[in-house]
């Protein structure tokens, strides 16, 4: 099959479901997943659908909602909120001098900054308010570039990622809103995850901060699979999931 056509059947199939799998359109176009995942790559330059981690979506997915709540962080900062301080500051003790530093939007990440003591690291983010956070504390920091999006205060999108792209970092520590054996890590929106992906192909050492309500929850997209870097949990509920993933577990 020509390349023409391939991509033609790609679009045809977002054109009748919101996501497409590599390893789907692999079996159905009779090639390779790798070549699947060049055409993917081509056709998210081109502006036709999103490449997103395991597959692609619609550019026009309606999984991204418009009726969130204008600030969802604020919603859910105080859930776990005991958990989600115990992962923050054991995550927060591993930053070195000298480090580049990825931390994520989110409001595990977010309980980190309160407790890092660290001044001769640099810290990159695509958290707004995280962002200001660490500068007021007098960190050095710099804001990822790209889309705002007022109900996660987080910068995402293609301009995100491409910011992105300039970056080697020493260490990442990224927010998940499930973590789940068949299904990965995994987030509610198509933007985010994107940057999370790229995030973590762009670090040496991969810290995933899941507090022990998230193992068995599964979201919308995948954005890393479970041995994508380290889990840090306050808790593991389940220990069918040392089979499958590095696990610091803190109690």
């Amino acid at each position: 099959m020509l390349q023409y056509e391939r991509f033609e059947t790609i679009l045809n199939t977002l054109k009748q479901q919101p996501t497409v799998k590599v390893a789907d359109l692999s079996r159905e176009l009779g090639v390779s997943q790798s070549t699947v995942r060049r055409d993917i790559a081509d056709l998210d330059r081109e502006g036709k659908l999103q490449k997103v981690f395991g597959g692609a979506v619609s550019v026009n997915s309606s999984i991204e909602k418009s009726n969130e709540p204008i600030s969802r962080v604020h919603l859910k900062e105080n859930i776990k909120a005991v958990e989600k301080s115990e992962v923050a500051s054991y995550a927060a003790s591993l930053i070195q001098d000298d480090d580049l530093v990825y931390i994520d939007a989110g409001t595990t990440t977010g309980s980190m900054i309160d407790q890092i003591t660290c001044y001769g690291a640099t810290y990159v983010t695509d958290g707004i308010m995280h962002g200001l956070r660490l500068a007021e504390r007098g960190f050095k920091t710099y804001l990822v570039a790209g889309h705002v999006k007022a109900s996660t205060e987080a910068i995402t999108g293609h301009e995100a990622v491409r910011s992105l792209e300039k970056y080697h970092f020493d260490k990442a520590f990224i927010g998940t809103d499930g973590v789940d054996l068949d299904n990965g890590l995994t987030t509610a929106g198509i933007e985010e995850s994107m940057v999370k992906t790229e995030a973590i192909d762009r670090s040496s050492k991969v810290f995933i901060l899941a507090d022990s309500s998230k193992f068995g929850l599964v979201s919308a997209i995948t954005f890393a699979s479970l041995d994508a870097g380290t889990i840090i949990t306050d808790k593991l509920p389940d220990p069918a999931y040392l089979s499958s993933a590095d696990i610091i577990e803190l109690n």
